[in-house]
């Protein structure tokens, strides 16, 4: 059975299409199928806490997966202090506006298949996510945070924080396995 999740935010009313909810393991999949993941890491990722950490010791752990990453806001130092090198430094809307290029990437290896969004405030990422649904259709996005983003392809459920922790733990482990 489907299941429904309501918007975070009342008034991000997507249109007729709407995200498909994943859990973890289905995330992990999603981002092993992949060809040409991308990880798109917001300055939110050094104010949110999960269980004594901050996301953004997640999205090191992800990007050490081997997905390229993009460092926005001020996030380059905090990467690189956790022994990532992001592929490049630009801001969101940046990064989110060469997108739309279907033969754009990061690192000049060919188009990206999966873009994933992580500790971009709600309301930017919503916007993002809504421009890349409309003028960027060869890309599936997926957005690792802790509230439903209805533009995404896909997203993660309204988590509780603890919910939350557990998710990316999983998709990490299964990411590394």
């Amino acid at each position: 059975m489907a299941m429904t999740v309501k918007p975070w935010q009342w008034g991000n009313v997507p249109g007729h299409e709407m995200a498909t909810p994943v859990k973890g393991d289905v995330v992990a999949k999603l981002v092993k199928a992949a060809k040409r993941p991308l990880l798109i890491v917001g300055g939110a990722s050094l104010k949110e806490k999960l269980g004594g950490k901050l996301l953004i010791d997640f999205a090191a752990e992800l990007a050490k997966a081997g997905i390229p990453t993009v460092a926005t806001a001020h996030v380059y130092k905090a990467l690189k202090d956790r022994g990532v090198e992001p592929a490049a430094i630009m801001t969101v809307a940046d990064v989110t506006n060469r997108l739309q290029d279907p033969n754009w990437s990061v690192d000049g290896k060919g188009p990206h298949d999966l873009v994933i969004y992580m500790g971009v405030s709600y309301q930017l990422q919503s916007q993002m996510l809504s421009t890349l649904k409309h003028f960027a259709t060869h890309l599936r996005t997926l957005s690792l945070d802790r509230y439903f983003h209805p533009n995404a392809t896909y997203s993660l459920p309204n988590l509780k924080e603890d919910e939350w922790e557990q998710v990316l733990n999983n998709v990490i482990a299964l990411l590394k396995s």
